[in-house]
């Protein structure tokens, strides 16, 4: 089993310590670094080189939108995945686009975020359940007259799992298919909807009551 590099990045310790404990738990997960601010995740991340980069929205000095920006320039393999209290939409959207492959809220299950480390590890994105319905209620505002699009019984089982917040590897064990099989299913939607992301593929089939 490869061992997953994780870095933590908040500036409250007792967080760092509660994922670290938690980690602790599962063999392939190893913490290889912990920072309190910026510079100090900066000058880890170089040196480290970690797989994953759990990071807070709010940091002294910078906001984590900018700091993500510059991990993935200091550290351009390693996927970062926002934790942190704060579901604004605006903070959501920003950091996706700054290059986050996940955000989700420290409010979730243990299990949730040991899932979640794992699902952008493998290249997948990842929300939690409540920033998802976050993303869903601004798309629903799009008042845009949409396409007619048609999804096959298997899509519309697997955007129901999807909405519900599931990653890849759950939609293809419930669903009894390869996780091949769902990456390929998915892009086919992504198509039909003309979208780019999960958030955005969920919000369209609950908008067009497509599920």
């Amino acid at each position: 089993m490869k061992t997953i590099r994780v870095m933590v990045v908040d500036d409250h310790p007792i967080v760092r310590q509660g994922v670290r404990s938690l980690l602790s738990n599962y063999a392939d997960f190893e913490i290889v670094g912990e920072a309190d601010s910026g510079l100090t995740a900066l000058r880890q991340a170089a040196d480290l080189m970690p797989n994953v980069i759990l990071l807070d929205i709010r940091m002294p000095g910078e906001t984590g939108i900018d700091l993500v920006k510059r991990l993935r320039q200091t550290a351009p393999d390693a996927k970062v995945l926002m934790m942190t209290s704060f579901d604004d939409r605006e903070y959501v959207t920003g950091a996706l686009r700054a290059g986050a492959h996940g955000y989700v809220l420290k409010s979730i299950s243990d299990e949730t975020l040991v899932n979640a480390i794992r699902a952008v590890y493998f290249g997948e994105h990842v929300l939690s359940p409540q920033v998802l319905e976050q993303m869903i209620q601004h798309f629903t505002t799009d008042t845009l007259e949409p396409r007619i699009v048609d999804l096959t019984e298997d899509e519309r089982s697997i955007m129901r799992l999807l909405a519900d917040g599931a990653s890849n590897a759950k939609i293809a064990s419930d669903l009894y298919m390869s996780e091949t099989s769902v990456k390929r299913k998915l892009q086919e939607v992504f198509e039909k909807l003309a979208v780019h992301s999960r958030a955005q593929a969920a919000a369209e089939v609950v908008r067009r009551h497509l599920i």
